[in-house]
């Protein structure tokens, strides 16, 4: 059996998906993105924000099928020394704003992932860092609808963008590696946000109002790390920003895989949150390296996520300067 059908087998099937695999964000309007920017935002009123729910699956081993998930992970708390294995995040600094609650619909459902805004070049746009299955739904071959980023959500977990400290913010082009979208290939579960000008505050970027993380490709591993979310799913609640650090390790099950694990409780929600190397717990900066990806059906207390390589990068420089929802091929 290859690598690919390993993964597939082990990571799809007795893997626990953290939140959702997603659907299609929709075509911009004729009458011009503003429209489309208030639109979705218009879409998410306080209830469907409120009612997102975390999208997990996990293998039945007395049927053999694929069933949803309702249990929560293990329970939060931290651990000796640097390791914490999942508490609240009180320090403050750039990795607050920068952090925030992802929205999006698919199927008719609405679902919650976590991202965190990256640094880029672009006077026009920012992007947001997500895992691949918080923007493009698989099975499916669609990309999310109503994609919305709501940044520093643990400030004001009011359930509305109008009051919301920092607003909330449309995509409008989605991007993934066709690793991702068309495999399901867990080691190169990245996906980015493009993101309009908007917010609350006009026509303000998101990355100039909240600030942005460098991302960093090919690096060192083990490493020292922290990971970022907001766990959904029991035993935490959606509304505040949680954060693990330790020592990665190579994912033993998957010999010759391209994913790390990081011994951490979050849930369902947390999705797609920020990994970072060389972090500053003063600051808040740090330098992005993964995501939180998926966790085994027999080990909620690890999270996994996967190595930013080559093909990582180039799913980052396209997203630079996508304008449509793009699936990015093998460098």
């Amino acid at each position: 059996m290859d690598r690919h059908v390993s993964r597939r087998s082990l990571a799809v099937l007795a893997a626990l998906v953290l939140v959702a695999v997603a659907a299609p964000v929709s075509a911009v309007p004729p009458d011009g993105p503003a429209s489309e920017h208030d639109r979705v935002v218009a879409y998410w009123s306080a209830e469907r924000i409120r009612s997102a729910i975390p999208r997990d699956y996990v293998l039945d081993p007395s049927s053999g099928r694929i069933v949803p998930e309702k249990a929560g992970g293990g329970r939060p708390g931290g651990g000796g020394g640097t390791s914490v294995t999942g508490a609240s995040w009180n320090g403050g600094g750039l990795v607050k704003t920068t952090t925030g609650k992802v929205l999006f619909a698919m199927a008719g459902g609405n679902y919650v992932c976590s991202g965190s805004v990256v640094s880029d070049t672009s006077s026009s746009t920012s992007l947001v860092l997500t895992a691949g299955h918080c923007v493009y739904d698989e099975t499916n071959g669609a990309f999310a609808t109503n994609w919305m980023f709501f940044p520093d959500f643990d400030s004001s977990p009011t359930f509305d963008c109008a009051t919301a400290t920092y607003g909330c913010w449309p995509a409008t082009a989605l991007v993934t590696t066709s690793a991702w979208a068309d495999s399901g290939d867990f080691n190169h579960d990245i996906g980015f946000a493009v993101i309009g000008t908007g917010g609350p505050f006009g026509s303000a970027q998101l990355d100039a109002t909240v600030g942005s993380q460098a991302i960093g490709f090919s690096r060192t591993h083990p490493a020292a790390v922290y990971a970022f979310g907001y766990p959904h799913a029991s035993p935490y609640n959606g509304t505040d920003l949680v954060y693990c650090a330790g020592k990665d390790f190579d994912d033993l099950l998957q010999a010759g895989s391209l994913t790390w694990g990081l011994k951490c409780n979050m849930t369902g929600g947390s999705s797609g949150g920020p990994w970072f190397v060389d972090f500053n717990p003063t600051t808040g900066v740090g330098t992005l390296n993964s995501v939180n990806s998926y966790k085994y059906t027999f080990d909620k207390n690890s999270m996994y996520g996967p190595y930013f390589g080559s093909w990582e990068q180039r799913a980052y420089d396209q997203a630079r300067t996508a304008i449509a929802n793009t699936k990015v091929a093998a460098p």
